[in-house]
């Protein structure tokens, strides 16, 4: 499997009682697309970046674990619904990210920051 990694330089961490404290070490972070994030990587953020140029990152209130699964429109867990019209490939990064039987789907384009569950050499 080949995983292309984009550069990042991770600055500035949410730092404010709406976010847990981070886990992992954020100078392991890399960006990836959602639909190269692996088995046990930690998810930290969602990043916006049209025409290259970062723009967002969206921090989540606490970082979880990936267990990438298949997308289903037909899902009733009530948010893969949601991406049922997404143009491009979808994938499930959790079910179990935020404990309430919902579904994490993600457009498999979009990038996310993420510490690898492999350490790069």
């Amino acid at each position: 499997m080949c995983v292309e990694f984009f550069p990042v330089v991770v600055t500035a961490l949410p730092a404010d009682e709406d976010h847990a404290p981070l886990l992992v070490d954020p100078a392991a972070a890399r960006l990836v697309r959602a639909g190269e994030v692996a088995e046990g990587d930690t998810i930290l953020a969602s990043v916006t970046a049209p025409t290259g140029a970062l723009v967002g990152t969206d921090y989540f209130n606490d970082q979880y674990e990936a267990h990438p699964s298949a997308y289903d429109p037909r899902c009733q867990c009530g948010v893969c619904c949601h991406l049922a019209d997404e143009q491009g490939p979808v994938v499930v990064l959790s079910q179990t990210a935020w404990g309430d039987g919902y579904c994490d789907p993600w457009p498999a384009s979009v990038l996310a920051l993420v510490v690898p569950a492999e350490r790069l050499p």
